[in-house]
C-alpha cells in the first residue's frame, strides 16, 4: 500500500478543524479552493457540527485500508450551515439509517496507512 502522508498533512485543517471557505454570495466550499466561481473571494468558515442525512448507502466492499470495517455506511450530510459533506456514518445499526436523520460530526480515527502504521484522523458522523 502506498503511503499518502503528504496528502494527509495538507488536509489537516479540514479534517481536524473543519475549515471551509464562504464566499460573499454565501456559498460554502469544503474543502476550500484556490479559485472560486465568478472570481469571488472567500473567507475562512468553520463548519456547523450538526446536520441531516440527505442520502446514504451501505458499502459492502471497499478499499483495502477499510477492509476491516466493511460493511459500512456512507452518507451525504447537509450541515446546519448549508454545507454538504460526504462521510462515514458510524455507531448506528445499518437497518436504522434513514434519510433526514439528525447527525453530528465527531473526530475519529479514519484508518492506518502502510506497514509503518501512520494513524490518520478526521471526521465521521454519528446519530444525535
Amino acid at each position: 500500500m502506498k503511503i499518502r502522508s503528504p496528502r494527509y498533512a495538507r488536509e489537516i485543517p479540514q479534517r481536524y478543524r473543519y475549515e471551509a471557505a464562504k464566499t460573499k454570495s454565501g456559498k460554502i466550499f469544503f474543502p476550500p479552493r484556490l479559485v472560486y466561481p465568478g472570481g469571488e473571494t472567500a473567507t475562512k468558515h468553520i463548519l456547523a457540527q450538526t446536520g441531516k442525512v440527505l442520502t446514504w448507502t451501505i458499502q459492502s466492499t471497499g478499499p483495502a485500508e477499510y477492509a476491516d470495517m466493511t460493511p459500512y455506511a456512507m452518507a451525504i450530510v447537509e450541515l446546519d450551515d448549508g454545507a454538504r459533506i460526504t462521510s462515514m456514518l458510524v455507531d448506528v445499526e445499518h437497518s436504522t439509517v434513514k434519510t433526514g436523520m439528525r447527525v453530528r460530526i465527531e473526530f475519529r480515527k479514519i484508518r492506518s496507512e502502510g506497514h509503518e502504521g501512520l494513524l490518520c484522523y478526521g471526521y465521521k458522523v454519528v446519530p444525535e
